[in-house]
């Protein structure tokens, strides 16, 4: 599936599936004069990578469709994982070549982010989560999510998780942090000088502690749990 589309509905053949990757850790090594080893240094993140999935078809039939299809970006399922989705582009060429009798092959090649996220949650939202009073919430992924999580109330605000605090000034109504893409808004205004906090609020693999102090009705959070 990709972009919301079978690969069965263009009659196509997958002749080999891609292997499953971990995706690499981003660090630089350092080699410091006199010290043995290297200097680790360590972002905190993963690089993207490549997944190869080779396709046949038989026939010329639906031939330009494919090759619409297979262009630019979208969701991503492989039958391998069909619980999971994958953030994936296409931008390599591909080429298509007859090498039996009508029968065509070629080669799609997906750039993907280094996560996983879930199925259920992309198509129907089912982990989001609506919150009255202060909890915790366990990670259900391998590796830290990067929630969007809106406020409901007004004036200051300090939410708080995991006992890093993150203030929100003058909400008014309700106010959202997008940890992923590093954005406050209302709606479609900005409202990043309401937000004071050095980073955004991320949620560790294991349990995750939830409060806050202010006049707030409820927190609604999409945490976008994902997998390595």
């Amino acid at each position: 599936m990709f972009k919301g589309k079978n690969s069965k509905d263009y009659g196509i053949l997958i002749s080999a599936m891609p292997d499953m990757v971990k995706p690499k850790r981003r660090e630089d090594e350092v080699t410091i004069p006199g010290r043995n080893g290297v200097l680790t240094i360590d972002e905190g993140c993963y690089e993207g990578y490549t997944l190869s999935v080779e396709c046949g078809k038989r026939g010329t039939e639906k031939l330009g469709d494919i090759v619409t299809w297979l262009d630019g970006s979208g969701d991503l399922i492989l039958s391998t994982e069909p619980d999971k989705v994958y953030r994936a582009r296409i931008s390599n060429a591909i080429s298509i070549a007859d090498v039996i009798y009508l029968y065509n092959s070629f080669l799609v090649q997906f750039k993907v982010f280094p996560f996983k996220y879930s199925v259920n949650a992309i198509r129907s939202h089912a982990d989001d989560l609506t919150l009255t009073t202060p909890t915790s919430i366990k990670n259900k992924g391998t590796v830290y999510a990067e929630p969007t999580i809106t406020v409901y109330g007004s004036g200051n605000i300090t939410l708080t998780i995991n006992g890093a605090n993150y203030t929100l000034t003058g909400v008014d109504g309700y106010i959202t942090v997008d940890s992923e893409m590093m954005e406050v808004y209302k709606g479609a205004i900005n409202a990043n000088n309401k937000y004071a906090a050095m980073d955004f609020p991320r949620f560790e693999v294991g349990r995750n502690t939830i409060s806050w102090t202010g006049n707030v009705t409820k927190v609604e959070i999409e945490p976008k749990w994902r997998w390595l």
